[in-house]
This record gives structure tokens, sequence and C-alpha cells, in this order.
């Protein structure tokens, strides 16, 4: 049955977007990469505000391994897989569905498990795939459910080095979402499920619809409130 309210929604949100200027980089960059993914951002999308973070956040942390949890098409893949190729990492890429997103770098897996379930024999399963046994940068983007993200912070955050960096997309979920630009995308009401199972596992609340920095035990918090929300750890880094 074809849903008409939902059809005439994003064509309305369409002819909106239509109006909204895009916002220009921050710098200018000679990068061909980084123009790459500048150019796959301009597809706007519930993440395509998040993608050159993702690709700084890696590059520039130099992790020896990113695993990311929840593929789909790849827009995550396609940065990150960008910036292990840079520095020389491993990406592990984990979904429940066969994903999109090809690569022919060697220090790439896709790995079609439940993450909870992989989580379980992580340091048997990286040995024997030659890979490093503890993350140094995890990306979580899965379900958006409280009690699906409850678990995979429990058992994944165990796994994680004593410098790594955690960030966690839709933690400001809305049936309508704002981009940073202005331009509306259409979402779904999660109940606050990743952001009340993160501050819940913090022990640190604050308002998702707002810009927010502060500190939880050993992490440093940052979030930002647009596409969606993106929310950042820093544990034992400056």
């Amino acid at each position: 049955m074809i849903d008409w309210i939902k059809i005439a929604a994003k064509a309305v949100l369409a002819v909106y977007n239509a109006f909204v200027p895009r916002l220009k980089p921050a710098d200018v960059t000679d990068d061909e990469t980084l123009l790459a993914i500048r150019e796959h951002a301009h597809s706007r999308s519930d993440i395509s505000d998040h993608l050159e973070t993702l690709y700084r956040l890696a590059l520039d942390h130099k992790a020896g391994l990113v695993v990311e949890l929840g593929v789909r098409s790849g827009e995550s893949s396609f940065v990150l897989e960008k910036a292990v190729r840079k520095t020389g990492g491993w990406l592990i890429s984990v979904d429940l569905e066969d994903t999109e997103f090809t690569s022919d770098y060697g220090r790439w897996h896709f790995i079609r498990m439940d993450d909870r379930e992989l989580a379980a024999r992580f340091t048997a399963e990286m040995k024997q795939r030659g890979v490093p046994e503890t993350v140094d940068f995890l990306f979580l983007d899965t379900s958006h459910t409280y009690a699906d993200t409850v678990e995979e912070l429990n058992a994944w955050m165990p796994l994680l080095s004593k410098r790594a960096i955690v960030a966690l997309h839709d933690t400001n979920m809305a049936t309508i979402f704002r981009r940073k630009d202005g331009s509306l995308g259409g979402g779904w009401n999660n109940n606050r499920g990743v952001i009340r199972a993160l501050q819940e596992y913090l022990d640190l609340k604050w308002d998702e619809k707002q810009v927010f920095t502060g500190a939880a035990g050993e992490f440093r918090v940052d979030h930002v409130p647009w596409c969606s929300g993106f929310t950042i750890l820093y544990r034992g880094t400056d």
C-alpha cells in the first residue's frame, strides 16, 4: 500500500531544502580525500553533517583499530576507510544486514553479525584475523533503541583501549531533524533511546537539543544537536 503521507512529507521537505543555502567549509583545502568526503556529504542525509568530523577524528587519532557498529549503505564506512587507509589502521564494520559498501583495502573487514555477539567473542575473533584486540575508535550507529544501546554500551565499552574515542550518532533524534545549515530531514521518534542509554551509562545529564561539553569520569564529552545529534567521548586524550 502506498503511503501518500510519507511521499507528500518528503516532497515538502525537498522543496523547503531547495531554498536553504549550503554552508561553505570552514577551511579551504587541496586534500583530495577531504574534498571527496565533502562532495559525498553534499547529498544531504541524516548523517551528512558528521562525515567530515568522523574522518578527522579517526585520522587525527591515528587509531590502530576502528570498529563501526551499523553500516547500512556505508556512508560512515566511506569516510572511516579513507582515514585508516591513510594511517595504516584497521576497520571492522559490523551489521546484521549486508552492506553496499566495498573496498579493496586489505585491513577492512565486514562482519555480518549481531554486534553484541561479536563483542562476546571479540578477542578470539580479532586474534584469528590478525587484528589488534582493543578498540581505539568505536562508532555506534545501529537500531537507535534504548534497550539495544544499553546492551551495546555494556558489551563494547570494556573493549576500548586506554586512549579510545567513542562516537555515537542519533543522540538527538526526532520525526523532523534539522541540519547545521538549517535544512530539514525526516527521521523518527526513538523516545530518546540512544541519548537516554548514554546518559545513564555516563551518569551525566545534559540537554541534547543544545551544544554541550562536559566530563564524566574518565571521559570528556562533546555533543552537537544537529543532523540527529552526534556525541563524542574522549578517553585518556587531551
